[in-house]
């Protein structure tokens, strides 16, 4: 058996579906690129703009779930190439535990959260117990070869590039997505649909999308009002080494061994607060590692502080909080390249009101800034995309009324689930139900929580979490199928 995650038969487009509308998206990361692949097919003519050339692409990990995993195969994202590695387990150790020795051990079928429910688009739970057997079958057959796979970050992003970038093939219809890389957008007229760019120039179209990232430049132009992003306080080191050297050296490969079933493998140093979150990647050549602690004083400060993702950081820095660990697991941080420990802060902001005003739209970390609690950063901004394909399939962008009713039914369907995704993984570790918490979930969300105690990435927020299909939502928001409550 193959040791990556292998690629299900993609939905293909209507190729003789013509360009209906003219769409910018400003930003050409991961939120970016999906939506703009999603949009292609959906008959528009898309031009992303990008500050950046991608001369630097991050080197990290990406954990990509069900939900997410039915969009790239849906938009015929080449899995295979990719070499994602099946996410089937969780197991959690102490930071001077033996090899093997767990405190939470958790094995899941890729097609888990299948069984236990359905949630739709608004958050209104329809429980499955009276579905028929032929109806779960064909659910899980849905899903079948997608269950949570775990990316390098750099495959993902140059996967769904070429779904952007080729000409009339399996992912697109019309013309090929324009990328104008080194590009920088100023200023949006949100109403308008006008963007002014670093150089002077406008550029006119009938739909925006705004997916520049968690220090969104144009967020204030959304919503009238300055970001109100802040530090959390805690930041994540992050590498990748080699798991051949890992498995090499007896210490380090006791806990990898053995190699299946694959997943997260955490080592946790609850006096320091530290969690150090570890899986396979590219096909299994790669570990990809995060360290969760306390920001220290000067951390992230380099020349390079400015791009979030690409401060380095020391292996001395990252040993003296891991001094609590035994050596068989600090082991793993020698290995890392002299350059190749990077660092980076972890931000939060309220939840927006809106992802929609006039002829813009705001998807990704530019509308929801959440913590890595869940893994649901980037899989939330995927299923946006899938959600703008849908609703904007054939729809004539000269049309004011049409474009802005679908941007309406936009925020009906992915303001709760983003923002729901949001709140949890923010509040952080396992779901206390803090008043507070729940209260500002229930102003967006009305679906089910899971109950106290449950820790991230257990059944009961996987159910919630990633049992969704963005797709048919979408379709039956369109039919009106689809309740929304007030």
């Amino acid at each position: 058996m193959s040791p990556y995650m292998t690629s299900p038969t993609s939905t293909k487009p209507d190729h003789d579906l013509m360009t209906t509308g003219t769409a910018a998206v400003v930003g050409g990361g991961i939120s970016g690129l999906s939506a703009s692949v999603a949009l292609r097919r959906a008959g528009w003519d898309v031009s992303v703009y990008e500050r950046s050339k991608f001369k630097n692409e991050v080197g990290a990990g990406i954990t990509v779930p069900p939900n997410a995993g039915l969009v790239l195969r849906h938009l015929g994202f080449d899995f295979e190439k990719a070499r994602p590695v099946a996410n089937e387990t969780t197991r959690m150790s102490r930071c001077d535990a033996p090899p093997g020795e767990f405190y939470l051990s958790e094995t899941y079928t890729r097609d888990d959260a299948l069984r236990s429910g359905e949630l739709n688009g608004n958050g209104l739970w329809n429980g499955n117990k009276g579905l028929d057997a032929e109806r779960k079958a064909r659910e899980s057959r849905a899903f079948e070869g997608f269950g949570s796979c775990m990316f390098h970050r750099v495959d993902l992003h140059r996967g769904l590039r070429v779904l952007a970038e080729e000409a009339n093939g399996e992912s697109g219809n019309g013309k090929a997505v324009q990328m104008n890389l080194g590009v920088e957008v100023e200023k949006v007229d949100c109403e308008a649909g006008i963007l002014t760019l670093a150089d002077g120039q406008t550029v006119k179209v009938d739909l925006v999308v705004i997916a520049d990232g968690a220090q969104s430049t144009l967020l204030q132009d959304f919503t009238g009002s300055s970001p109100q992003i802040h530090r959390t306080g805690r930041s994540i080191y992050r590498w990748l080494v080699s798991m051949s050297d890992v498995l090499a050296d007896p210490l380090t490969a006791a806990h990898y061994l053995p190699t299946s079933p694959t997943g997260f493998i955490s080592f946790s140093d609850p006096k320091k607060r530290i969690l150090w979150v570890s899986y396979p990647c590219r096909g299994g050549t790669v570990l990809n590692n995060a360290v969760l602690h306390d920001t220290q004083p000067g951390e992230g400060t380099d020349s390079e502080a400015q791009s979030q993702w690409h401060a380095s950081a020391s292996k001395e820095a990252v040993l003296s909080q891991l001094e609590n660990f035994d050596e068989s697991r600090r082991r793993i941080v020698h290995m890392a390249s002299e350059d190749g420990i990077k660092v980076h802060h972890l931000f939060k902001r309220p939840a927006l009101e809106s992802f929609v005003r006039g002829r813009a739209v705001v998807i990704g970390d530019a509308a929801h800034v959440m913590l890595p609690t869940h893994a649901a950063g980037g899989a939330s901004a995927i299923e946006s995309a899938a959600a703008l394909e849908v609703l904007f399939r054939g729809v004539n962008g000269s049309d004011d009324e049409l474009v802005k009713d679908r941007l309406r039914l936009f925020d009906q369907l992915r303001l709760p689930r983003c923002n729901l995704a949001m709140l949890v993984s923010n509040a952080g570790g396992p779901w206390t139900g803090d008043p507070e918490v729940e209260e500002e979930v229930r102003k967006f969300y009305h679906g089910p929580l899971p109950p106290v105690g449950t820790l991230p990435w257990m059944k009961e927020f996987r159910e919630i979490l990633f049992h969704h299909d963005a797709y048919k939502t979408a379709k039956q928001a369109l039919t009106g199928r689809l309740w929304f409550p007030n």
